[in-house]
């Protein structure tokens, strides 16, 4: 299958793009896509999970890796939404229209797939509630593929077909990836998505599947036993003790793998606690230092003495205050509440002469049906009459009030403020200043102390203080692994015992039911099948490892610097990654090699995945070579070039496949793009059949 069409609607810096790809042959299958930074590269890269998987494809996509995929709701809207192009007119909903056709290597009984997703939004371009809020149709063919299961959520049912039509979707991250995340794809064995997937490419899946047909067979049998009477005491305890059994042996796993996580980490440890004690025997510092504990002793004496001397100035400030104002304070407070006073007397005289021609049309209507029609000259001077009196009614001021404002600035809150300020101050004692003077001078003598202590240190080389230091610190984190140990390796002892007497027990049952008749023989008979099956699971899991070692190595070798030519590459269980040198040489965790040397494994990775499953799934890159060198360059583009699929599309900048590096792989380009931002309309232009330009 190879990726046809790709059109984009209101998605981020895109407003209505379309992506037309040839169909590939056996010698041109690279498809270059040229884009500054910022003008769509990861758009596009993002649009093929979320197009395809939607929320089910959310937890692969960068900073979403912690998503529950059981989960639609905030975290998958929240993402949409900010994908959503943020001019967008919230009539129109966003729009990722995926095609997949078959290609010339597939059979003819192959059809394309199209996926067309749109998520709707609200008019102040929200995302609208429920099912409302996605909509996704799926064609086979040409042909629109109908709900069939009215029980399913429909969004959980096309994602089926989706998966059952194309790929699953825990797979995509092998075949779409962003150059500066790969090495993130097999960290520690890789994802549990990533893992599912070599166990169906290597074939040991239909295994684990047969298994499991194993077990609902038996359990459909020991419910059946007996006709129509209930199963037996002794069934009854089986089915509970092989509960037990499987939690157990659940449990004695992970403490497993918990205890060679934690011994692991310490070998480690102890190989740099042995570096470090050499290191400071060489340079004669294996004695007891204390330069640094005094150096931070110091530095605490410090920071006090300067807490305390602001604590005391803070203090005197305060007590300045209150000098200044312990006569003037009564006074103050007096003309504060006077004038207080007058502005609420001025603030309600105002409100009623401004109300005033309110208060006179109300007692002096037109016409009067008290006064009846009286003379022009009269009603004026009714209304003067009125007036006057309104005016009386605040005349003389309230008493105590103040009779012009010497304060006016202080008026409201700030008011308020200046009174509590003024308590504050009056409430200052001698208690608190002889206290904080008192913290100050022992602050002081703390730090005059811990100052020649430093002094009298000076003269201890200040390296070996931090290699004595760094030693302190791995001794303390030895100490806490090896507890880690002894406590994992007690409860395993304790987990163990209790399998070893379970495992005893359910023998005893199953030799009880296997006198019970034909049923009870066609049972044994079929857990002795399931145990079979249990034993060739775990003798595949070396043959299946070894072989995807020697997959990744090869294509590693084929990218990577020439210094590693001999290595392989080990992919041990429950291990980081590592490369193993046969010369004597101690191998290397890849974790601790350069940024693209680890992104060479990640890309080997992918391509041993691919030619093991011989899925023909697009491969789709961004910036693959990031900060490699001029030798690394060409190098690593070729092998993309020659590996044998049937679409690989680079996304990169004008920086990292240039003009010049494109001759190498000339004749292997089907195809080119450029995606330019047009800041003018605030939108990604796509243009066929362009790249940069030297």
């Amino acid at each position: 299958m190879y990726l046809s069409r790709l059109h984009l609607q209101n998605w981020r810096s895109y407003a209505d793009a379309v992506f037309e790809f040839n169909a590939p042959s056996e010698r041109r299958s690279v498809v270059l896509i040229g884009a500054m930074n910022g003008h769509g590269k990861t758009s596009f890269l993002l649009s093929l999970y979320l197009g395809l998987f939607g929320r089910f494809g959310l937890r692969h996509c960068e900073g979403f890796a912690t998503h529950d995929s059981n989960q639609d709701f905030k975290t998958y809207r929240e993402a949409i939404t900010k994908f959503r192009r943020n001019t967008a007119d919230s009539s129109e909903p966003t729009m990722i229209d995926i095609t997949l056709t078959p290609s010339w290597r597939d059979s003819s009984e192959e059809e394309k797939v199209r996926v067309v997703r749109r998520w709707y939004f609200s008019g102040r371009n929200e995302p609208k509630q429920g099912s409302a809020f996605e909509e996704v149709d799926i064609y086979i063919g040409d042909r629109l593929q109908k709900p069939t299961a009215i029980d399913k959520d429909p969004i959980v049912l096309a994602h089926e077909r989706v998966e059952r039509n194309l790929f699953e979707a825990h797979v995509a991250p092998a075949f779409f990836f962003d150059g500066e995340q790969a090495q993130k794809l097999i960290e520690s064995q890789g994802e549990r998505g990533l893992k599912k997937a070599v166990e169906v490419m290597f074939g040991t899946k239909v295994v684990e599947e047969l298994a499991d047909t194993m077990n609902q067979y038996l359990l459909r049998m020991r419910q059946t036993t007996g006709g129509r009477h209930r199963c037996s005491e002794q069934q009854q305890e089986l089915n509970e003790k092989l509960k037990e059994r499987d939690v157990l042996n659940e449990q004695i796993g992970k403490k497993q793998a918990d205890l060679q996580k934690l011994e692991t980490d310490k070998e480690q440890k102890e190989q740099q606690r042995s570096l470090l004690q050499e290191e400071l025997a060489r340079m004669g510092g294996t004695k007891n230092l204390t330069y640094a504990q005094a150096e931070a002793d110091y530095i605490r004496a410090e920071n006090g003495q300067m807490d305390a001397e602001k604590a005391l100035a803070g203090l005197v400030r305060q007590l300045g205050l209150a000098l200044a104002t312990s006569r003037l304070t009564p006074a103050i407070q007096n003309r504060l509440r006077a004038e207080a006073l007058r502005e609420d007397w001025e603030s309600l005289k105002r409100g009623t002469i401004d109300n005033r021609e309110k208060v006179l049309t109300a007692a002096l209507p037109e016409p009067d049906p008290i006064l009846g029609n009286l003379p022009d000259h009269t009603r004026v001077a009714l209304r003067d009459r009125f007036s006057g009196a309104l005016e009386s009614i605040y005349n003389p001021p309230p008493t105590n009030c103040a009779d012009t404002f010497l304060l006016g600035h202080v008026k409201g809150d700030a008011r308020s403020r200046v009174f509590h300020l003024l308590a504050q101050a009056q409430s200052l004692g001698s208690v608190k200043i002889k206290s904080a003077a008192k913290r100050a001078r022992d602050a002081r003598d703390a730090f005059e102390e811990a100052k020649s202590r430093k002094e009298r240190m000076q003269d201890v080389p200040e390296t070996t203080q931090q290699i004595r230091v760094q030693l302190d610190t791995i001794n303390s984190e030895i100490q806490q692994d090896i507890h880690g140990i002894g406590a994992i390796e007690n409860e395993l002892k304790v987990l163990k015992s209790n399998l070893h007497e379970l495992n005893k027990r359910i023998g005893e049952i199953r030799e009880q039911l296997a006198r019970l008749g034909p049923e009870q023989q066609r049972i044994a008979v079929a857990e002795r099948v399931c145990r079979a099956l249990e034993d060739l699971q775990e003798s595949l899991k070396p043959t299946t490892t070894a072989r995807l070692e020697s997959y990744v190595t090869r294509h590693f070798v084929n990218i990577a610097d020439r210094r590693f030519r001999t290595a392989t590459v080990s992919l041990a269980p429950g291990q980081p990654p590592q490369l193993c040198f046969g010369n004597g040489r101690p191998a290397m965790l890849l974790e601790t090699n350069s940024g693209f040397e680890r992104r060479a494994f990640g890309i080997a990775f992918t391509l041993a995945l691919a030619e093991i499953t011989r899925r023909r799934v697009p491969l789709v890159i961004d910036t693959p070579l990031g900060n490699a060198d001029s030798e690394y360059r060409p190098r690593t583009l070729k092998a993309l070039a020659d590996f044998d699929l049937d679409q690989i599309i680079i996304l990169t900048h004008d920086k990292e496949v240039t003009p010049d590096l494109v001759e190498h792989i000339r004749g292997q380009i089907s195809q080119k793009f450029l995606v330019e931002y047009q800041e003018s309309q605030n939108l990604s232009v796509v243009q066929p059949d362009c790249y940069f330009t030297r």
